[in-house]
């Protein structure tokens, strides 16, 4: 049976058409002013059953990239995908979502309680059920559509927080009766996890960190081996770590340093999440390791394999697949419109899943994670690292929030206290202080 589907168009120009002979395909295509930009890549497009345009929709993410300040593709998908879900949710119950015949039965309100009895998390939740309360504020403003009863309401309320620096403040936010939550169960209390960026990250232990290295030695895939490193020792995201280029490893590095800073995110040619300028600190070892990795033949062959080559020699990608293809395609890369879907990692979740699942089974020593962990994992280890100076008062935890927020790019220190709150919770699997750069370091032979 046909379903609803969401397809994307490659590359889509703006323009207005003017057609000059009626019975001609005479067509002048002319600026629309409408729009800051005249091409969008990978814009999405969602279809009804019987494959028609859903029109409704697809005119709201138009609107979406008229605003001044871009949607991000992969946002902008999101949204998208996100919508559909909601589309195929009132088929399947039929429901008109443009009618609204009584209160108890709005559309976006019976979507809600359809999503809260998923159990989605706090942050999941309001980015699906905010996608559609946003749609229909859409069809209100701008498509004039009369609803008999108000969609959802607005109110405003002032809402502490903390700035980078541990002060405390109080900003007015909106918020919609819509989006609110009635979960009282503290995730963070009640759950083995770290919520960082919205998402539920598991801290590896000791233990299972030196299980996932010595299995993803076992490989011999040198990408994915430092690509783990990188994301055990300084925190990145894979995002990140799979848009680095050569052009941040010419360093020289000195015999007195033992830290090498990368500057990451807008205008960097390595992409962060929101494109949020950052820096990443990576231990002189590591940095040493990924520069002979660069020189050596395999890494040539896979530049040299590559169909797109860079002006810059210097910006080609760090590391490549055995085809010669970026693991994701930057924000920046001039050949994302030559794919009908960038790569974003995929074949990094399937290594994880089919090769180095397969060694950790093979070792008796099998566990479920994803490559996001490792960002937790980071965190954790620098806590363990340096709560001994805490214990000793040779540094302030407000130090150590402001420095483990630093590395990890936290804009709300609320986020990096929650990994002194999970140490907390968890003293049974307390570590070892110096494991992060000494043990660890001794079972990788570097």
């Amino acid at each position: 049976m046909k379903q609803e589907r969401k397809i994307k168009i490659k590359s889509l120009d703006i323009y207005t058409p003017i057609l000059k002979e009626f019975n001609g395909n005479n067509i002048t295509k002319i600026e629309n002013d409408d729009f800051y930009i005249d091409n969008y890549l990978h814009f999405p497009v969602l279809l009804n059953k019987d494959m028609t345009q859903w029109e409704d929709a697809n005119r709201y993410l138009l609107y979406k990239i008229k605003e001044y300040k871009l949607p991000d593709p992969k946002t902008l998908d999101k949204i998208a995908s996100d919508l559909l879900a909601f589309k195929i949710f009132c088929e399947k119950n039929d429901i008109d979502y443009l009618s609204a015949p009584r209160r108890t039965k709005r559309p976006n309100w019976l979507y809600r309680e359809y999503l809260l009895t998923k159990n989605y998390s706090d942050s999941y939740f309001k980015r699906k059920i905010g996608a559609v309360d946003n749609f229909y504020d859409w069809l209100i403003d701008h498509e004039n559509h009369k609803f008999k009863y108000v969609m959802s309401t607005t109110t405003e309320e002032y809402i502490p927080y903390k700035d980078k620096y541990g002060f405390t403040h109080c900003k007015k936010v909106k918020s919609k009766d819509i989006t609110k939550t009635p979960h009282t169960q503290n995730h963070t209390v009640n759950d083995d996890s770290i919520i960082d960026g919205g998402k539920k990250l598991y801290p590896l232990t000791k233990e299972e960190q030196l299980n996932v290295l010595n299995a993803i030695k076992k490989t011999n895939n040198i990408e994915m081996i430092l690509a783990f490193y990188i994301a055990i020792f300084t925190g990145a995201r894979s995002q990140t770590i799979f848009t680095l280029r050569l052009k941040h490893f010419e360093h020289a590095i000195k015999n007195t340093e033992k830290v090498i800073k990368i500057k990451i995110g807008y205008e960097t040619d390595c992409d962060t999440k929101y494109s949020k300028i950052n820096t990443l600190f990576f231990p002189a070892w590591l940095y040493k390791k990924i520069q002979i990795y660069i020189k050596s033949p395999r890494a040539t062959k896979k530049r040299n394999k590559s169909k797109h080559i860079f002006d810059n020699h210097k910006l080609s990608y760090l590391f490549l697949s055995n085809q010669g293809k970026p693991y994701y395609a930057a924000k920046s890369d001039p050949y994302r419109k030559l794919y009908s879907n960038p790569p974003e990692g995929s074949t990094v979740r399937k290594f994880i899943t089919t090769t180095l699942k397969k060694v950790l089974k093979q070792q008796n020593t099998p566990m479920d994670f994803s490559f996001h962990d490792l960002r937790a994992t980071y965190g954790m280890n620098y806590v363990d690292a340096h709560m001994f100076l805490v214990k000793e008062g040779k540094l302030s935890i407000s130090q150590l929030l402001s420095s483990l927020s630093e590395r990890m790019g936290h804009s709300d220190i609320k986020v990096t206290e929650r990994y002194l709150n999970f140490r907390s919770r968890n003293k049974l699997r307390e570590e070892a202080q110096d494991f992060y750069e000494l043990e660890l370091r001794e079972m990788l032979n570097v």
